[in-house]
């Protein structure tokens, strides 16, 4: 199963959304999707808005890859179960974020090898394609990597 994370922000992501369900009959397996505050209806995705702590937690174990807005959470909670990830930053332009700190977490991630950017919504499909050749199994954590994204998490939590 590909689970689709958008995070709780109060902006919806429909562009990752409309995507997904696009390409969702062309992927090999189903695809679970968190709406957020989206009011986009998919036709071709099992999707929920919010769920609670655990449903979450049980969805990221049971996922065979992720793909996500590049919150530091959610890629936190991917890395440590060492999940294939896909990262779709929210953008400024798109009017689905206040600003473009996701595009600092996705560079970060890639230069590590850990995660598939995408930048241009239309290599979606082919992004996902090359998350799965990306080892999987059990994470081995990378300290730095991990210390990075709490300060990231801390830093945005202090501005909220």
């Amino acid at each position: 199963m590909i689970l689709v994370i958008v995070g709780t922000l109060g902006y919806p992501f429909d562009r990752l959304l409309r995507k997904m369900d696009e390409i969702a009959p062309e992927l090999d397996e189903e695809v679970v999707m968190q709406l957020g505050v989206s009011e986009y209806n998919p036709k071709n995705t099992r999707s929920f808005h919010f769920e609670s702590e655990e449903t979450l937690d049980a969805l990221y174990d049971e996922c065979s890859l992720l793909v996500c807005h590049a919150g530091a959470g959610t890629i936190l909670n991917g890395l440590v179960r060492g999940k294939p990830i896909v990262l779709v930053p929210r953008r400024v332009a798109e009017k689905e974020i206040t600003n473009d700190h996701q595009l600092l977490l996705v560079d970060k991630m890639e230069k590590q090898g850990k995660a598939i950017g995408v930048l241009d919504i239309n290599e979606l499909k082919e992004a996902i394609f090359k998350a799965r050749e990306l080892s999987s199994g059990p994470a081995v954590v990378n300290h730095q990597l991990v210390d990075y994204l709490s300060g990231v998490l801390s830093e945005y939590s202090k501005k909220c």
